[in-house]
């Protein structure tokens, strides 16, 4: 049995939802969504989550509350064969190669929330913000100490109790973030481009509708609600057996993607206010955001409370991510929690020096990727889809509709449509996607 569990239902929702509403929603949705051709993109991606984000995401919770275990010993649990634990590595490993990655980008979040603070990028991005951009990420002895600060603060969250930690500190983040924002978007809504930004962003054009973007779609929900990274097992394992799993989880896939759509409704109508491209990739945020910030009255404070958005949303997803690996490897390797916390603390920053170096002269290529887009298209193309897959795979095959069924008994009425969703359509959908993806 698991040692901790939830103080209330609602404590569960708003953890969870809190871990998926990161800056898979603030900093990755928008600049996904403006390759993909605004309202192309935002249809499909609409589409994916009710067909594949809800039920992938209820069966990994439903597995986790079945085994009322941690993912690395849970699977075998479920059944005879202690290799099914394979997916639950696949899952750890992915989310810690992902938090390597995504602790850096929090640093340059930090950085650019006291350069607007301070003033201090009104006057050192002169020689252009897209070289101020580069000077930031280049200068790897400073990110490295601010990943370090935010590791440290982590630490200091998680090493406490379920509910004085994790859950406490997650409520009070989701207040913070819904209040900024909300607030900006009302703001952006005052501008004069913005019902042009409006109109790209929820007007899909179906000729945008490509192999491509369904695939970027997919990516972008695996990464987004966190399906594969092994958290969702191990928020599962803390479930009692009276909550309705399926109604929770609809709720935190749909907050998170509520956040994912005002993040665009926040960001797309200051684009088009000021006539720049929505396209602008994964330097959106930093570049062209930093850019408009530096133009109008009060930017200094605007361009603040922004990355200070952008920090809370992060924020969340990592202490419940690394919560996840925590409880883990204790479980595991039966070690203390502190000590399974210092350790997976110490596994994310080793990763993330050679992730912070890929932007510095010290930077190497493999396959012709230097190393943070190696993982970041390791992990997004290829761990996570396939994660999701044997996730689905494992439930409709080797632990059964029937099984499933049961643990939902008496809480939630399961259609037998179902069946044929999670033993076929799900698993060929998926795969599908997948192989048009590595291509």
């Amino acid at each position: 049995m698991s040692a901790k569990i939830w103080s209330s239902r609602m404590a569960f929702i708003i953890t969870s939802s809190a871990f998926a509403v990161g800056l898979g929603n603030i900093w990755r949705f928008p600049y996904i969504t403006g390759e993909g051709g605004g309202g192309a993109f935002l249809l499909v991606y609409l589409i994916l989550i009710i067909l594949i984000g809800i039920p992938v995401m209820t069966i990994e919770i439903t597995l986790g509350r079945m085994a009322q275990k941690t993912p690395l010993i849970g699977y075998g649990e479920l059944t005879t064969h202690k290799s099914w634990n394979l997916i639950g590595w696949l899952g750890v490993v992915a989310n810690i190669l992902i938090m390597s990655y995504y602790v850096m980008i929090m640093a340059w979040i930090t950085a650019y929330f006291w350069e607007f603070l301070s003033g201090k990028i009104f006057h050192s991005a002169s020689s252009g913000i897209a070289m101020h951009f580069s000077n930031i990420t280049s200068n790897y002895i400073l990110i490295l100490i601010l990943i370090l600060a935010i590791l440290s603060a982590a630490f200091l969250i998680l090493r406490q109790s379920l509910q004085s930690g994790l859950e406490r500190y997650s409520k009070i983040l989701m207040i913070g973030l819904i209040i900024l924002l909300i607030s900006l978007t009302i703001w952006s809504a005052t501008l004069d481009g913005a019902a042009e930004g409006y109109k790209w962003f929820l007007y899909p054009d179906f000729s945008k509708i490509t192999i491509t973007v369904i695939i970027s779609a997919l990516g972008q929900l695996f990464f987004s609600i966190g399906v594969g990274m092994a958290v969702a097992f191990v928020f599962g394992s803390y479930i009692s057996t009276n909550q309705n799993l399926i109604r929770s989880t609809t709720y935190i896939v749909l907050a998170d993607t509520f956040f994912a759509i005002l993040a665009g409704l926040l960001l797309f109508p200051i684009i088009f206010s000021y006539d720049l491209s929505p396209d602008s990739g994964p330097n959106l945020v930093f570049i062209t955001m930093s850019s408009i910030f530096m133009e109008i009255d009060n930017g200094w404070l605007l361009g603040a409370l922004f990355f200070s958005l952008l920090f809370m949303a992060g924020f969340t997803s990592l202490i419940s991510s690394i919560q996840a690996i925590q409880n883990s490897l204790a479980d595991r390797f039966d070690i203390s929690e502190l000590q399974s916390l210092l350790c997976s603390i110490l596994i994310i920053f080793s990763i993330s020096i050679p992730v912070v170096l890929s932007f510095s002269e010290f930077s190497f290529t493999i396959f012709e990727l230097n190393f943070f887009e190696l993982l970041d298209y390791l992990t997004n193309n290829i761990m996570l889809p396939v994660g999701g897959l044997l996730i689905v795979l494992f439930a409709g095959h080797k632990v059964g509709y029937e099984r499933l069924k049961i643990e939902h008994n008496g809480h939630s009425y399961i259609h037998p449509i179902w069946r044929p969703i999670i033993k076929y359509f799900i698993p060929i959908a998926i795969l599908i996607i997948l192989i048009n993806g590595i291509r």
